[in-house]
């Protein structure tokens, strides 16, 4: 089974999630058999900046995606996913991990060899962008760094 979650950051398992599906910057596809890993891709969103109705759904079947997994999705998108035979999970937040957890209701473990995950790095300072744009890229970067503290305590009340 391939589950396709929203990402903020291309960390793999262990990327924050994105809250909404259309626009998020990756997409992070799991595919499992049980509790078992078998392999994790992170990748871009080719449609994050636009899109039309219905692309990212068939983007995601073309990947053979069997859940898509993600904090917001509208009806719309949410028929177009059903309409590929691909479940929407709505709603969810954290780290990628913990939801693949909370989705398979157990501990999940890898099963192939040394897979690294693909780090995040921060966008470099570009001395070209306004003053305006600036600041919209340092909110962005505070609203992904909250999302990473949410999911962070989630996994501490996880843990108690």
């Amino acid at each position: 089974m391939k589950i396709a979650f929203t990402s903020d950051e291309k960390k793999g398992i262990d990327s924050v999630m994105s809250y909404h599906f259309g626009h998020c910057p990756y997409f992070i596809i799991v595919e499992i058999d049980g509790q078992k890993i078998n392999k994790v891709e992170s990748i871009e969103n080719p449609l994050a900046e636009s899109h039309n109705p219905g692309e990212l759904p068939e983007f995601m079947k073309n990947l053979g995606v069997d859940i898509i997994a993600t904090g917001g999705m509208g009806p719309k998108a949410q028929e177009f996913f059903s309409s590929f035979g691909i479940k929407p999970i709505i709603g969810v937040y954290g780290k990628v991990k913990d939801v693949l957890e909370e989705l398979v209701g157990e501990e999940v473990y890898f099963d192939y060899g040394d897979n690294v995950s693909e780090m995040y790095e921060p966008e470099s300072f570009n001395p070209n962008i306004t003053d305006v744009e600036e600041e919209i890229r340092r909110l962005k970067m505070d609203v992904m760094e909250l999302r990473r503290e949410i999911a962070e305590l989630k996994e501490l009340i996880k843990k108690k």
